[in-house]
């Protein structure tokens, strides 16, 4: 899909593409999973050649951010949830040339989606390219931000759910959740630092002006503040997930406590029995008329004996 931005009153307004308005006006250019045909019509009319979907897929710095005859090209991160609210990172093809900003995804991105919700009532203070570069930036930043907070009242939840310490089926989502929760922010730890590397690139390499310079290090601020809590998000989630372990193997040695209360309690009481349900011709205690009972209570106390004994030692 192909969209187009003018600048009108330093505000954004649509091109209508399909009614014949031209890209020649356009201060922004923005392809989501663009036809052939989109491509073309990007290159026919402005000259721009588009990134490849392999070269989205580079992960080396020097494939990411670059400069030459056609721009400066920054490649970064944006996070997402898909359909199932699983989260993912997909890359972002930026490129300005000629005072237009080029913008080239894979889908549809939720920080995109809020930028454009705002544009449509807030004016741009200068109405460049760079604004417009770091407006993105700024509002991909506050998504990380939701979304470490959103991490942070999830494991305010689970963690009185484990600390409770009763493992059951509570713990087996519990610790699936944990799992899903880490992934999570090893995903925006990596959306934080791949849009530091890519804010440090620009500030060095592009010729910003003085107040997109400043926008550019409030936004880099930003993002140092907020690794130290993704940081301690690991932290948390690799104690509750410990807690969470110890709590289970406590819970697993109290049941094995129990089979072994029952091995103490039934093992003599059993080789008692066994030893005078031999078939031999010659045992005396066969004629006893008390044998019957005799053999029971040496039973009961070879039961009690090792349980009392135990019991004493503080073993069970």
């Amino acid at each position: 899909m192909l969209s187009a931005f003018q600048l009108a009153d330093c505000r954004l307004s649509r091109l209508e593409l399909d009614d014949g308005d031209n890209l020649t006006s356009s201060v922004w250019v923005d392809l989501v999973e663009p036809e052939d045909e989109e491509r073309d019509r990007v290159q026919c009319e402005l000259g721009q050649s588009l990134a490849t979907r392999p070269e989205l897929d580079d992960i080396e710095a020097s494939a990411r951010f670059f400069e030459d005859e056609d721009g400066l090209h920054i490649h970064s991160f944006f996070y997402y949830e898909d359909a199932e609210d699983r989260g993912g990172n997909a890359t972002v093809a930026f490129t300005i040339r000629e005072g237009r900003l080029f913008t080239l995804r894979e889908r549809d991105l939720p920080a995109f989606r809020l930028y454009r919700m705002r544009a449509r009532n807030r004016a741009m203070i200068d109405g460049n390219a760079y604004e417009l570069l770091l407006d993105l930036f700024e509002t991909k930043i506050e998504q990380l931000a939701d979304e470490i907070e959103n991490i942070y009242s999830d494991l305010e939840s689970l963690s009185r759910v484990i600390m409770e310490g009763h493992p059951g089926e509570g713990y087996d989502e519990a610790l699936s959740t944990l799992a899903e929760l880490e992934d999570t922010g090893w995903k925006v730890r990596l959306c934080l630092m791949d849009s530091q590397r890519a804010l440090n690139f620009l500030v060095r390499k592009a010729r910003l002006p003085s107040n997109q310079l400043d926008q550019a290090r409030e936004v880099l601020r930003d993002i140092e503040s907020l690794l130290p809590h993704n940081e301690s998000l690991f932290q948390k989630v690799n104690f509750l997930m410990q807690a969470a372990m110890g709590f289970i193997n406590i819970e697993q040695s109290r049941i094995i406590k129990i089979f072994s209360v029952v091995s103490v309690v039934f093992l003599p009481p059993t080789l008692v029995a066994s030893s005078y349900g031999m078939n031999f011709k010659f045992m005396p205690e066969l004629d006893w008329t008390f044998g019957y009972p005799a053999s029971i209570g040496l039973m009961i106390a070879a039961a009690v004996a090792p349980y009392l004994y135990f019991k004493r030692r503080n073993w069970l």
